[in-house]
């Protein structure tokens, strides 16, 4: 399931909550213990366990350093998505980790915004990954017991194609119990 979140293709999430977010001191930055507790303090997710079903796409891809067929390409291939299938397990729903919103170690994030409840996210956050690729993402959703849906705008610098800016959602719905 953390997997959809591929750093080059997409990244996060958002809903409300009455707090501040993980920025407890205030500072504008959010440290990795902030984050942590930040993800424990949220509870678990509304999200059921078991083989759930998401969708990755984007309906507005701006990539000026790409010659016009590459992007036509672009814009045909992440227009109608990306999908894939993937076990959600209890503990993931009790206790999501910084994975689950797509912050795997080896990506080298950092957040500038993250606020989590239950039925939602709300952040912010930047991935160097490698080389000089900087991704930075911002993502706003809602999760239900079946269903979810996020809004992402990504901004991708260090490309061959150099800046690419994308806007685009990600649907995810369970359908079924996972394989044994």
């Amino acid at each position: 399931m953390h997997k959809f979140f591929l750093l080059s293709v997409a990244a996060l999430a958002l809903s409300a909550c009455a707090d501040k977010g993980a920025d407890t001191n205030g500072d504008g930055k959010i440290s990795d213990s902030e984050a942590a507790t930040e993800m424990a303090d949220g509870g678990a997710m509304a999200m059921k366990p078991g083989l759930w079903e998401v969708k990755i796409s984007f309906d507005k891809i701006e990539a000026p350093g790409a010659s016009a067929a590459m992007q036509e390409t672009l814009k045909t291939q992440m227009g109608q998505g990306v999908t894939q299938r993937s076990c959600l397990t209890q503990a993931q729903v009790d206790k999501p980790g910084m994975e689950f919103f797509g912050a795997q170690p080896e990506a080298n994030c950092t957040f500038e915004a993250l606020d989590r409840s239950t039925a939602g996210v709300k952040m912010a956050m930047t991935c160097k990954p490698a080389g000089p690729i900087i991704v930075k993402s911002k993502m706003d959703g809602k999760f239900s017991a079946e269903t979810y849906t996020m809004s992402i705008e990504q901004n991708t610098d260090g490309t061959p194609m150099g800046a690419v800016k994308m806007t685009g959602k990600i649907e995810g719905k369970r359908v079924g119990d996972c394989p044994a």
